[in-house]
Formats: C-alpha cells, sequence, structure tokens
C-alpha cells in the first residue's frame, strides 16, 4: 500500500508540475515550485524526466542579463501527438493532435445506420483512425494513444460501454469491452470515456474552463449529459456513470425515455425529444415540415425561426425545464462556470432564453453570485479533441501508455 501511496503522489506531482507549465507558458523551475508548493528538487527531478521525454523544454529568458539568463521551461507542442474520436449514432470524428490539443488532422466517417454491432464499429474506428492518420502522414510509431468519446454509459477503468444510446435498441451494447475490441484493431492502447467527460477535459485544460476547478459542461447533443469537474478533478462516481444528468427527473410526465424509465430530462428536453414533439405535431397537422418522410433538428428550428408557434413553444418548454434543473445543479454543487454545448445551441435563444429566465426564477440572494454562464458554440470535432486530451491526461500522469 505505501508503494502505491507513492506512485500516487509522483503522478499528482508530475500532473501538477506539467498543468502548472500549460497554464503559465515560459515559467522557471523556482516559480514552478512556488506555484506548486512543491520543493525545488522534486521540481529539478520530474522536469528532468519531463525534458528527457520530449514534453517539455528549456529556453533562455529573452532580453540582457547581467550574468547567466535565467532558464525558462515551456510545454513542447510537437512533443507527442494522440488520436482522439468521437462515436455518436450516425459519424465517427477523428483528430490528431499535439500537446496543446492543435488539431494536425482530421477524418469523418460517416455510418450506415445498418452498422450497429460492437465489433463492426470497432472495424468502423479503427478504419477511420487509420484514414486520419495515413492521409496526414502520421505513422503509428509517432502515435502516444487512442482516447474514445462515446454518448451513452461509460466504465473508463475498464474499457466497458455498458449502454449506447444510438446502438443499444436490437443489439446486445451490454458490458461491451469496447476500449479492448478498438486496441486489437490498432495495435494503440486505448482509453475510452463517455463524451460529456471528455468534453468537459478538453475545456478544462484548452477551452472556457481553463484554469477553473469547479464547474459543468452540460451537453445537449442526443441525450443530456454532464461532465462534472470538483475541485480540479473530474467526478466519475462508483461505476464510473456520474453525470447521467440526462436521466434525473424532468417534471411530473410520464414521458418514457430511451433508457426504460419515464420522466427524464432526456424524455422532456433533448434534441431527441424536441424532435419526437415536433414529429407529433407534424403528424397531428399542426405544422408543415418540408418533407413528411424525414424531419431533422435543422428543419424544427429553421421552420420555428420562421415563426412557427408550435415549434417556439417546444423550445420554450424544452428550455424551462433544462433552465430549472441546471439550476437545481448549481445548489447541489456549487460551480464557478457552466457550459453548455451541443447541437441544440442551433437553436440559440429559442432555447436559452426561457433557460436564463428559468434559471432566474429558481435563484435567491441567499446563494449569493450566480455562476458564470457559457454558451459554446457546437463543434463536434470538440467532442474527439477532448478524447484526445483524455491521452493527454495520462501521459501528464505517467500511466502506463
Amino acid at each position: 500500500m505505501q508503494v502505491a501511496n507513492k506512485e500516487l503522489m509522483r503522478a499528482m506531482n508530475r500532473d501538477n508540475v506539467l498543468r502548472t507549465i500549460r497554464l503559465q507558458g515560459d515559467i522557471s523551475r523556482k516559480e514552478i515550485a512556488a506555484q506548486t508548493g512543491l520543493g525545488q528538487s522534486t521540481v529539478t527531478d520530474i522536469t528532468a524526466a519531463l525534458i528527457s521525454e520530449g514534453l517539455i523544454f528549456e529556453k533562455a529568458t529573452p532580453g540582457k542579463h547581467t550574468g547567466r539568463p535565467p532558464i525558462l521551461l515551456a510545454l513542447n507542442p510537437d512533443g507527442t501527438f494522440v488520436v482522439g474520436a468521437y462515436i455518436s449514432s450516425g459519424t465517427i470524428s477523428v483528430v490528431v493532435i499535439n500537446l496543446e490539443a492543435r488539431v494536425m488532422g482530421s477524418h469523418a466517417l460517416p455510418l450506415d445506420e445498418t452498422i450497429t454491432t460492437p465489433d463492426e464499429i470497432a472495424d468502423r474506428v479503427a478504419e477511420a483512425v487509420r484514414t486520419c492518420c495515413t492521409r496526414h502522414g502520421f505513422i503509428p510509431e509517432d502515435i502516444s494513444g487512442l482516447g474514445l468519446g462515446i454518448p451513452g454509459l461509460v466504465n473508463s477503468d475498464d474499457g466497458l460501454i455498458h449502454f449506447h444510446p444510438g446502438f443499444n435498441k436490437g443489439f446486445d451494447w451490454t458490458d461491451v469491452p469496447f476500449g479492448h475490441l478498438v486496441e486489437q484493431r490498432t495495435g494503440f492502447q486505448t482509453f475510452i470515456e463517455n463524451s460529456s467527460n471528455t468534453l468537459a477535459i478538453y475545456e478544462h485544460w484548452f477551452g472556457a474552463a481553463r484554469g477553473i476547478d469547479n464547474f459543468f459542461v452540460t451537453t445537449l447533443e442526443h441525450g443530456i449529459g454532464l461532465g462534472l469537474y470538483v475541485n480540479g478533478a473530474l467526478v466519475r462516481g462508483w461505476q464510473g456513470i456520474a453525470g447521467e444528468f440526462g436521466h434525473v427527473r424532468g417534471d411530473s410526465r410520464e414521458s418514457t425515455c430511451r433508457c426504460g424509465m419515464k420522466g427524464c430530462l432526456e424524455a422532456m428536453a433533448s434534441p431527441h425529444a424536441i424532435l419526437k414533439e415536433a414529429q407529433k405535431a407534424a403528424h397531428a397537422g399542426r405544422w408543415q415540415p418540408p418533407s413528411n418522410e424525414t424531419i431533422t433538428l435543422e428543419d424544427i428550428i429553421t421552420a420555428a425561426e420562421n415563426g412557427e408557434i408550435v415549434l417556439q413553444e417546444i423550445f420554450t418548454s424544452a428550455g424551462t425545464i433544462l433552465g430549472q434543473r441546471i439550476a437545481d445543479l448549481t445548489r447541489i454543487l456549487d460551480p464557478e462556470t457552466i457550459i453548455i454545448t451541443g447541437k441544440s445551441n442551433l437553436a440559440k435563444d429559442m432555447l436559452f432564453e426561457p433557460l436564463a429566465q428559468a434559471m432566474e426564477a429558481c435563484t435567491s440572494e441567499v446563494f449569493r453570485t450566480t455562476p458564470k454562464l457559457i454558451i459554446s458554440p457546437w463543434q463536434e470535432e470538440n467532442y474527439a479533441r477532448g478524447a484526445g486530451a483524455l491521452v493527454l491526461q495520462k501521459l501528464h500522469q505517467n500511466c502506463p501508455i
């Protein structure tokens, strides 16, 4: 147990040093020690290892100096490359990123709706990863690892998918060792994580939550997800499935959710629920979609923006319920910042004005200031970048990779 504790402490110290360099930019060893509280010798040992691994490098302080110029440390952007992939029900998005999460290459592979079994999806992931690397000039030896962002119930420690909302119906996606399936096909050490968590990692490392240790990301993609940081740590929970915000109670209505329960928030306010309500309204003749065969979220947004009252009411209802439940979370978690993103962001003020109004209605002077609310533009690629950042996180902690 003592050895395990020492290894954990080394990983934490290494992560702390790299995080400080990443956030501060050019910085001296002395400043790192002051900011992290670590001893000078510890900082020297850790930075020496990081230099030997090519993750950071030394640089002289610019300008004139008397005597020897101070030596600063900086992140080496191209010290390593990793692959991140986001697996939705319709597309596999892949990126190769460097140590600063800058995209060095990307590729999107559309998924045929008939491709739904774990083995078939693993085959397509491997194909998309190979294509992305080859097209942009990366050989396997360039890549330090592969991260997968997956919507649904995921146990990252064991590499298991318990439930994928896009593929589960009619196929057995219960406790699928998906990380192992992909690793067999790619040869890259593979880590999997819920896609909302990978997005939270990305925002914490490189995005709107950079330098913020208490925040959450609400994703409005197919369902409703939550990536949660408390005191600088990603919250995964006992089974690795914490953050299933879409499966808390929405209100008293008996809408059936894809998970099998009734009244889930996801069954009332997710993009899937908005689409379902709009389809019901179309079938009832309350609005005329451009095509009676296929109705997309984009169709609904366009029609609502053009004055379809019934659709505007659907967005208002969804935004109000979301705002109420997000306000509940703020009182439980006390975040500094809330980030909302996902495809529903395309609806803009139709969704977010009622959301903000509902949050405001739930506030009280007793709870002092409200968290900063950030509506982040929807970019599917960021889910894949977050999956890559998951691998960078493992590198920072010096986990086996």
